[in-house]
């Protein structure tokens, strides 16, 4: 039944979205993961006997709310990164924050409910390899890598961004291998591989389905990715799927960290409780403060309807949203074709030229999500369609912008300007993104 429910909320979800209708819009991110999550532990309860969200709920809250501070760690990691950046956010503060929230909460349930399906798939139960030997000296050794791994893509981020994905493991995993009560290194040792295998397989399976899922939603992050950029797989660089497998091995390492501490404190008294809540209200600070810096420079745009769109003309956009094309994927569905904008323009009493016109302004808003604050930038530089913006190289294009005066979001425009540059060809080499068929997208550009 949990199961059956889940099925038909992701499918409701899919089909609302190609729909274009609002909810699942603006929500289908959300939608899409959290019936994921609930229908694999029901997968899991049904083969194991033993749900996480059902049979240990308070843990499963505690991973929801751990979640969001841990992955907002690697947002503020991005303010110096530059590798992602969103687009077509929504404008309500609050409202983009709880959907942030709400997101970012599914990141360590996700992992986890993925690694056990995995993990106790049948063929997995025999996996063994040579032990492994580990002493102190490979500790110090592991430890110094992690803080490597840390530290230089915080001082040269293009050259050594890829060690992101993977500092938590060399700093952590040796720690866990003393104390926690599981360690990938101690079922090594015991030439166990079958966790180590799962979780990898996990971070690649969650990896193809956060890249999906957020391919299709309005509110997405593209990616920026130094040197990447030319094939990808939905918005994600072909080799940035190598990324994913660590960061499963991380956020695993990182849950087993934490529990064990938490293990060491005793299990009554104040001390447990004021470390419990000293934790929580140390992550909501460190949540709210990242938050409050992404919205100045990660956020590059918000989501605008129809009538409130001041690139186009008062008048015909009242007329649009009045007719029905409240929004900017309805209006380029609806306009995508002269018959289609011959028939609108007896429904709106706008002439076809405006309609075309309107097309084209709206296409560029859209386009890469540049939003309308970006296209009234480029409005300012004679770029008023994506054929325009085509004719532009990146570097002169973010110099020109530059000159109409800098915020903090301009911090990585050159990044951006070539995404946006690049992504005229993108369109070009796909078909339209209401077709079905289009679930890969691979551009050489």
């Amino acid at each position: 039944m949990v199961l059956a429910a889940a099925v038909i909320v992701l499918v409701v979800a899919t089909l609302g979205l190609f729909a274009l209708n609002e909810i699942a819009l603006c929500w289908y991110y959300q939608l899409a993961w959290w019936a994921y999550i609930v229908g694999i532990d029901d997968v899991n309860r049904r083969r194991r006997g033993r749900s996480l969200l059902r049979d240990e709920p308070l843990r499963f809250a505690a991973l929801c709310l751990g979640s969001v501070a841990w992955w907002t760690m690697f947002e503020a990691i991005n303010l110096r990164l530059g590798n992602w950046y969103y687009v077509m956010d929504h404008p309500e503060r609050w409202v983009r924050w709880a959907g942030g929230v709400v997101a970012f909460a599914t990141v360590l349930p996700g992992i986890a409910e993925t690694c056990e399906l995995l993990e106790n798939a049948r063929w997995m139960r025999s996996r063994r390899v040579t032990p492994l030997s580990w002493g102190p000296r490979a500790d110090a050794v592991c430890v110094a890598l992690g803080l490597a791994f840390l530290v230089l893509p915080l001082l040269w981020p293009e050259a050594f961004f890829p060690l992101t994905w993977g500092s938590v493991v060399l700093l952590l995993e040796p720690w866990n291998r003393r104390h926690a009560r599981a360690s990938f290194l101690r079922d090594l040792e015991g030439g166990q591989v079958r966790g180590v295998v799962a979780t990898l397989g996990a971070g690649f399976v969650c990896g193809v389905i956060w890249e999906l899922w957020n391919y299709w939603a309005r509110t997405k992050w593209i990616y920026t990715v130094p040197g990447f950029a030319e094939w990808k797989l939905f918005e994600m660089p072909l080799l940035g799927f190598l990324g994913f497998p660590p960061f499963a091995l991380e956020c695993v390492v990182v849950v087993r960290f934490v529990e064990g501490v938490l293990g060491r404190l005793p299990r009554s008294g104040p001390t447990r409780r004021l470390a419990a809540g000293a934790a929580m209200v140390g992550a909501a600070a460190f949540t709210l403060a990242v938050f409050s810096a992404a919205d100045a420079v990660t956020v590059d745009s918000f989501y605008v309807p129809v009538r409130s769109l001041s690139a186009l003309p008062e008048a015909e956009r009242r007329r649009l949203a009045e007719a029905g094309l409240t929004s900017p994927e309805k209006l380029l569905r609806a306009l995508s074709t002269p018959a289609s904008r011959e028939e609108w323009s007896r429904r709106t009493g706008l002439a076809a030229a405006p309609l075309q016109a309107a097309f084209e302004t709206v296409a560029l808003v859209m386009h890469r999500g540049l939003g309308e604050k970006r296209a009234q930038q480029l409005g300012r530089l004679g770029i008023r369609s994506r054929a325009d913006l085509a004719r532009w190289s990146p570097a002169e294009l973010a110099r020109r912008l530059r000159e109409q005066g800098q915020s903090p979001r301009d911090r990585f425009l050159g990044r951006r300007a070539r995404a946006w540059v690049g992504g005229v060809a993108e369109s070009k080499m796909t078909s339209s993104k209401e077709a079905p068929c289009r679930w890969i997208v691979v551009v050489s550009s």
